[in-house]
């Protein structure tokens, strides 16, 4: 698809998925964490992500991070070619640039053109041919109002074709209508806190130490929930991404709303069958008093078997119903963990639930190792990816009966 077409698609979904307002007011309620929010994924295609972290370097600097296409490959190293192929003036003093791209991943390496156009607040990169092609991001750096002058908001807001990068993503993409979306996301997560370290001048530039679930009593729902009420009118999409002060993943929170009163839903947080939504999720089998882990009758165990490309998720769960917690006690991906909240919504019949969860992808197989290897921001995209999904499809079963 032209170029043409492509800002025609992103003019057609333009409608803005939050306020630089609100989205200081919910970063300012998470914390530490990195906000994500999602238009309706069962609405209009393709489906705008927006991105937002907080960044301790002063505006300007950002802006200059972001509209610069020479500092991308120093952001991420694993772009091996960043070229302005062409410029052309828009107007006096204003030049748009067309730059030839090539990522360089496990599998097979990706390469396109994308188009940068200035504004005053950021960059806009239509991604014109090659992979993630037809797509758009629009990158915004604004001042932190009311915080110090070196405390800057990063924005990243668009879509991408990411179902055709390979077979792997067409494979994921045909077993959900979500997957598309949440692999945007799990791509511009990287860009984001790529570019953001880039402008914190950060070293080393990605994280290093040991990657590890956190505890279960760590696990709570409750800022992302507040967070969602601000944002969320149906079917949106909200999530927190929680990392450690050494860059590692702490957690990943999703949260979603449900169609069914709150005691319906815990209720239906109980039963196996409800979990079967979850993309992979093949089969589950209660089991008890086969290991010293599943022996207390009050604390089930459910054993996994999975069938999603690429990731091996299969194991046995450990289950703590009140509030409703479970770690992975055997298998692929032992020591993950996974905690659902359920809290009352502002609207009348609908439930807020919150899916947090660290699934420890860097242990479940070859090439989530590898990516996450080549890439270690892509511990929290993925991470974030699965997450998305999952709390979707858990959202659906849970109003169902």
């Amino acid at each position: 698809m032209v170029a043409g077409a492509t800002w025609l698609l992103w003019l057609v979904s333009a409608a803005n998925l939050a306020t630089p307002d609100d989205l200081a007011a919910a970063l300012r309620g998470l914390g530490d964490a990195d906000l994500v929010l999602m238009g309706d994924p069962a609405g209009a295609s393709p489906v705008r992500v927006l991105l937002a972290s907080r960044v301790s370097a002063p505006v300007e600097k950002v802006r200059q991070v972001i509209a610069d296409p020479t500092v991308y490959r120093k952001a991420m190293p694993e772009f091996r070619r960043v070229e302005v192929v062409s410029r052309r003036e828009r107007e006096p003093g204003v030049v748009d640039l067309e730059v030839a791209w090539e990522l360089e991943v496990p599998l097979r390496n990706l390469a396109g053109k994308l188009r940068l156009r200035s504004r005053p607040s950021g960059v806009d990169l239509a991604l014109s041919e090659g992979d993630f092609a037809p797509g758009i991001f629009h990158l915004s750096a604004r001042g932190e109002q009311g915080a110090a002058k070196d405390r800057t908001i990063l924005i990243v807001e668009g879509f991408a074709n990411v179902r055709d990068v390979n077979w792997a993503t067409r494979q994921i993409a045909k077993r959900s209508s979500i997957a598309e979306p949440a692999i945007t996301v799990a791509a511009a997560y990287v860009l984001l806190k790529s570019l953001a370290r880039l402008a914190e001048g950060a070293l080393p530039a990605r994280p290093v130490a040991a990657m590890t679930a956190p505890e279960l009593s760590s696990l709570n729902g409750t800022a992302v929930a507040k967070a969602a009420g601000g944002f969320v009118r149906g079917r949106e999409v909200v999530a927190a991404v929680r990392s450690r002060p050494d860059g590692r993943l702490a957690r990943v929170e999703v949260a979603i709303s449900v169609l069914a009163p709150e005691d319906q839903v815990i209720r239906r947080t109980k039963r196996p069958e409800s979990f079967r939504a979850l993309p992979g999720w093949k089969k589950i089998t209660p089991v008890s008093g086969n290991s010293d882990q599943c022996s207390d009758i009050e604390v089930p165990c459910w054993q996994i078997k999975t069938n999603l490309p690429v990731f091996s998720l299969d194991g046995t769960w450990k289950i703590w119903p009140r509030p409703w917690r479970a770690r992975m006690v055997a298998g692929d991906t032992r020591d993950a963990v996974m905690g659902i909240d359920v809290l009352p919504a502002k609207t009348a019949g609908r439930t807020t639930v919150v899916l947090s969860q660290h699934p420890r992808l860097d242990l479940s197989g070859f090439v989530a190792r590898k990516l996450i290897a080549a890439e270690p921001f892509l511990e929290q995209g993925l991470a974030l990816a699965l997450t998305v999904v999952d709390a979707v499809a858990l959202g659906s079963a849970l109003e169902n009966d």
